[in-house]
């Protein structure tokens, strides 16, 4: 099964760390053959949705769900790339469903990986040049205004005497 890689998310515990993948992929008939699966296995409609549904966006469709993996797969995937794996998809004891790639013999079954395009380098048309950082003090930026040094001893021993001058604004 094919999918395309949106999220990479850790969840960590007092006794375990989860590392899964947040995945997507559009073609219906693999998610009407995913739905009836989980049925046999005695999933409830309910279950199935909170698990993973149609999402339209723009027209398209598409299905999303969390995918457990291993640490080896976790760290040598990209968001963005697309995961060739038999995929598992099974109800835990607690009647929650999971998805995760198939192990055999310590191996996890993934067929292949494409990774994400690369990024961009630069425009189709001149950019303009990255522009140096003004120095301070030239008053094109909001500066903090210095605050004197009082000493904390003389201030109060000044707010103690009755005929000292206040220079507050109030």
């Amino acid at each position: 099964m094919k999918v395309k890689i949106l999220k990479k998310t850790i969840k960590e515990g007092d006794n375990y760390c989860i590392k899964s993948l947040f995945v997507s992929f559009t073609e219906s008939n693999i998610y009407d053959g995913i739905v009836n699966h989980l049925k046999g296995i005695g999933c409830e409609i309910d279950q199935i949705e909170k698990f993973c549904k149609p999402n339209d966006y723009n027209g398209a469709i598409s299905y999303a769900f969390g995918l457990n993996c291993s640490n080896f797969t976790f760290e040598r995937v990209e968001r963005f790339g697309i995961l060739d794996a038999n995929i598992l998809f099974q109800k835990n004891e607690k009647g929650y469903i999971n998805a995760k790639i198939q192990i055999i013999d310590k191996k996890e079954q993934v067929k292949g990986y494409e990774s994400p395009e690369d990024e961009a380098d630069g425009w189709s048309s001149a950019a303009p040049e990255i522009k140096a950082p003004q120095p301070m003090g030239d008053g094109s930026k909001a500066e903090p205004m210095p605050t004197p040094i009082v000493d904390p001893f003389t201030a109060m021993n000044n707010s103690l005497d009755p005929n000292a001058v206040q220079d507050l604004p109030f």
